[in-house]
């Protein structure tokens, strides 16, 4: 699947930047292909507009005063209406490790309280004032609780992070554990509390979000992608996805072939 940079999504720029702060409705629609990766951080705020936004495999609703936020990595695809209007910000990856930049949310809907003060950290920064200095300070803005009541904690947002950089490790959950400085009791609770699921569950989703990406976007076959997850063997691997999904990796992908073909 084709990974695109900011310099591809923005071609009018003379040299490659950190980051970049444009208006949505003024900036052209690249010719880009559809799905998607980024490799950058990018965060989409619609003032005005609807349609759906697909992020890994999920559809999120396009409403005002919603703002979306994507990691690298994460395939991306949307539909929005033409009246659509708001402002975006994309973010290099070395920069957003930089800023301790890793969203763990897919969207945020702003309060009628925060609305102004975003707006104007956005025509700020479109006026080329404070560019830097005001990302963080957003960031920050939009991870208060009462914002974003459901944000995951530090804790399992590293410990998503780490099994996103060991998809092929086949780490168990105290050797997680351990990377944190944690007991697995403490882990477990945490995972629970922050996601519903326990420190297991939450990594099988982790990792089947993965195999759904390399089913339809990438060569391997199911067992390639059993032994690069870290599965113990491909049949192993096929009883793990249809457990979580309903359906078994053939069947997910010709579904998803046909899908496409219709559309």
């Amino acid at each position: 699947m084709k990974i695109y940079q900011i310099n591809d999504i923005i071609p009018s720029l003379v040299k490659p930047k950190e980051y970049y702060v444009g208006v949505f409705e003024d900036t052209p629609d690249p010719d880009i292909e559809w799905p998607h990766r980024h490799g950058f951080y990018s965060l989409v705020w619609f003032t005005q507009g609807n349609g759906i936004n697909v992020i890994d495999f999920d559809e999120y609703e396009i409403l005002s005063n919603r703002i979306f936020t994507i990691n690298t990595k994460q395939i991306h695809n949307w539909n929005y209406s033409v009246d659509s209007r708001g402002y975006f910000l994309l973010i290099e990856e070395h920069l957003a490790k930089q800023l301790n930049i890793d969203f763990s949310m897919p969207f945020v809907d702003l309060k009628t309280d925060d609305i102004p003060f975003v707006n104007e950290i956005f025509k700020r920064m479109t006026s080329e004032n404070n560019q830097l200095t005001a990302i963080p300070y957003l960031i920050s803005l939009l991870s208060r609780p009462e914002i974003r009541p459901n944000k995951l904690g530090h804790t399992i947002i590293q410990y998503k992070k780490l099994i996103t950089e060991n998809y092929d490790k086949n780490f168990t959950i105290e050797q997680y554990a351990e990377k944190l400085n944690l007991s697995t009791e403490t882990l477990n609770q945490l995972c629970k509390d922050e996601t519903g699921l326990t420190a297991k569950q939450l990594q099988l989703d982790l990792k089947i979000t993965e195999a759904k990406r390399l089913l339809l976007y990438s060569s391997l076959n199911t067992s390639e992608i059993a032994f690069k997850l870290g599965f113990e063997d491909s049949s192993y691997f096929s009883r793990i996805f249809k457990k979580k999904t309903n359906i078994s990796p053939a069947n997910f992908l010709e579904k998803c072939l046909k899908s496409r073909k219709k559309s």
